[in-house]
């Protein structure tokens, strides 16, 4: 058995902005934001935001942050997961880096989180690739096509299609399996 490691991301773009977010998954998400808010894990519940203190292993005060918690299996990812809406300053998201790091946290690779949450089951290949398009998109139309790839619709489409097939197909095997049985009685009463 593999244990599961906690990782961090920052989940908007990198510069100065009025917010940046920062997505921490894993095992051990919610007793990390509780060490770095001084609140114990008790205080947070799920689906529920509050405006916290954000302090560094020194009780050297970091951010007033917007934090939100989602226990498993009623998160994005499937496991448990925090959010830090911080303020959009370089420097303090580079400082809020360093807090998960002291505590023990890594990086997340790229797409890590979407990976995640289809191998959790939370969403299928068809939506993890809906994410990718509907972050990347240029257009409205773009846009409109992957937000309804990433509510499901195509994926029930094709879902349609594969149990249509697959009665199809156990349709020819029946009247393949009548005829040959069909064509065998008919050799032996001759």
């Amino acid at each position: 058995m593999t244990i599961k490691e906690t990782y961090y991301a920052l989940s908007t773009p990198l510069g100065v902005s009025a917010t940046a977010t920062i997505r921490i998954s894993g095992p051990r998400a919610i007793d990390i934001i509780s060490k770095i808010t001084k609140k114990p894990t008790g205080f947070f519940k799920h689906g529920v935001s509050n405006i916290l203190y954000i302090y560094n292993k020194n009780n050297g005060l970091v951010d007033r942050a917007v934090v939100a918690c989602f226990e498993k299996p009623s998160s994005y990812t499937g496991e448990n997961m925090v959010e830090i809406h911080s303020h959009g300053n370089p420097t303090i998201v580079r400082n809020i880096f360093n807090c998960l790091s002291t505590l023990g946290l890594r990086l997340a690779n790229p797409g890590e989180f979407t990976k995640t949450a289809y191998l959790n089951k939370k969403i299928d290949l068809v939506q993890a690739e809906a994410v990718f398009n509907l972050i990347s998109s240029r257009s409205t139309g773009g846009v409109d096509i992957s937000l309804n790839n990433l509510s499901g619709s195509l994926s029930k489409r094709l879902l349609l299609i594969q149990k249509s097939l697959i009665y199809t197909l156990s349709l020819v095997e029946y009247e393949l399996d009548i005829t040959e049985t069909d064509s065998l009685k008919n050799t032996q009463t001759q």
